[in-house]
C-alpha cells in the first residue's frame, strides 16, 4: 500500500500523537508499505524532504495561529493524489485532508486523541472555552471514512459530543520496563535533593487539564490537617511549557506554604525518566481529562504504585498496585496520599496486568488500512 500521513506536527516534535504516528510510519515501512509523511517543519534543521527509518517526511514552512499550524493545500495535494490510504489527525490538517481525500476518492482515517466537549468549560472562562469547543467541533466533524479513537473513553466522548460515526478503538502502545540487569544511571533523589523521605512523583506538562492544581490543593489539605509530612517529598518533573501555567503553579505552591515539602525540577530524558519512576515510592496522575494516559501506564509498567484520577481513559490503562480517586476531588486525593503514607503500598488493591504493545497497535492500524482499501 501507498500510505500518506498528513499531520500538524511530526518527529522530533514531542507528544503522544507524534510518537504514535512515528511508530506507525516506521512499522508500516518495515512491513513493506511505502509511506510518505507531510507535516509542519521543526525549526530550520527539519525543513524540506528527509528520509528516516524507511519512510519520507516532507517538513513544510507553515505559519501558526495560537500554536496550531495552518497547512497549505499545495503541500498536501500531491501526496494524497499519490496514495492509496490517507491518515490524518485533529486539528488543523483535518479539513484540508478531508476535502482532498474526497476530491481524489481516497479512503481516509482521522485519529482522534481526545474530545473534551463540555469539559472545556472546566478550566477556561466561557468565551475562551467556547472558541475551543467550536474548533473541536469543526475539526472532529470533518468527513472521513473511519475515525480512530485511542481509548474507549475517547470513543465514548466522540460519540457523545460529536455524533454517530464509524469510530474504532485502537489503543496506543508503550513498553517501558525496568532494566533487566537492574542498573540505574540517574538518581531521582540527587536530582531533587532529597534523602530518605518517601517520594511521590508527578511528571509531565503543567497543563490546565493535567490536574496539578488539584494535586497542590490535596497537599495543602494534608498539611493544614496536621498530617506529618516531615518524611515526605512531593516531586514534580515539569515541562517548561505552557510557561505561564508553570510559573503560576510555582507561585501558588509558594503562596500555599508548601515549599518545604514540594520540589519542582525540569523534565528529564526518557532513559532518566524510567530511572525516576523506578526510584519513586508512588506516582500520582491527577489528570482531569486524558485521551490515553501515558504517565499512568508507564508507572504501572515500571511496577511503581500509582494514585490516579478516574478521569478519561486512566482507568483503562491502570494496573498493578494502584488506587483511584474521583476526578477533580482534592480531598479524596489527599485521603489516598494519606493512606499510602500511613500504610504503604499494600493498602492499594491489585489490578491484573494489561497489554499495550506496538505489535497490537500497528496490527490494528494496518488492518484498518487494509479494510478501507478493500471496501472503498
Amino acid at each position: 500500500m501507498k500510505i500518506a500521513i498528513v499531520l500538524p506536527h511530526f518527529y522530533p516534535y514531542v507528544g503522544g500523537a507524534e510518537k504514535m504516528f512515528y511508530d506507525i510510519a516506521k512499522g508500516a515501512a518495515a512491513a513493506g508499505h511505502e509511506v510518505r509523511v507531510v507535516a509542519r517543519d521543526v525549526g530550520k534543521e527539519y525543513r524540506g524532504v528527509r528520509r528516516m527509518d524507511g519512510f519520507a517526511v516532507k517538513y513544510c514552512r507553515w505559519r501558526s495561529l495560537f500554536g496550531h499550524p495552518l497547512p497549505h493545500t499545495d503541500d498536501i495535494e500531491p501526496v494524497i493524489e499519490w496514495c492509496d490510504i490517507v491518515h490524518s489527525s485533529i486539528f488543523t490538517t483535518a479539513p484540508v485532508v478531508s476535502r482532498l481525500a474526497k476530491k481524489y476518492g481516497k479512503p481516509s482515517v482521522l485519529s482522534v486523541f481526545e474530545v473534551r466537549g463540555s469539559k472545556w468549560f472546566w478550566t477556561d472562562i466561557c468565551f475562551k472555552a467556547a472558541i475551543y469547543w467550536l474548533v473541536e467541533q469543526y475539526a472532529c466533524r470533518q468527513r472521513f471514512d473511519i475515525y480512530h479513537a485511542i481509548s474507549e473513553a475517547t470513543k465514548k466522548d466522540y460519540l457523545k459530543y460529536i455524533g454517530k460515526r464509524d469510530v474504532r478503538r485502537i489503543y496506543l502502545a508503550n513498553e517501558m520496563r525496568p532494566k533487566e540487569d537492574g542498573t540505574q544511571t540517574f538518581s531521582l533523589r540527587d536530582y531533587f535533593g532529597v534523602g530518605k523521605e518517601k517520594v511521590f512523583l508527578y511528571y509531565g506538562r503543567p497543563g490546565k487539564t493535567k490536574g496539578v492544581d488539584v494535586y497542590r490543593k490535596a497537599i495543602r489539605i494534608l498539611k493544614e490537617s496536621g498530617t506529618d509530612l516531615s518524611r515526605v517529598k512531593f516531586c514534580f518533573l515539569l515541562g517548561k511549557e505552557p510557561a505561564d501555567l508553570r510559573k503560576r503553579f510555582e507561585k501558588n505552591t509558594e503562596a500555599d506554604g508548601l515549599s518545604d515539602v514540594v520540589r519542582i525540577r525540569d523534565s528529564v530524558s526518557r532513559d532518566e525518566l524510567s530511572d525516576c519512576i523506578a526510584q519513586a515510592d508512588c506516582v500520582v496522575v491527577p489528570s482531569m481529562t486524558e485521551g490515553f494516559g501515558f504517565s499512568a501506564l508507564e508507572a504501572c509498567q515500571m511496577g511503581t504504585p500509582l494514585i490516579y484520577s478516574d478521569g478519561g481513559s486512566l482507568p483503562e490503562v491502570a494496573y498493578g498496585r494502584c488506587s483511584s480517586f474521583p476526578n477533580r476531588d482534592a480531598k479524596a486525593l489527599a485521603d489516598r496520599i494519606y493512606q499510602f503514607i500511613a500504610n504503604g503500598k499494600m493498602c492499594f488493591p491489585v489490578i491484573p496486568e494489561k497489554s499495550f504493545t506496538y505489535e497490537e497497535m500497528l496490527g490494528g492500524i494496518l488492518a484498518l488500512y487494509g479494510e478501507l482499501k478493500e471496501t472503498c
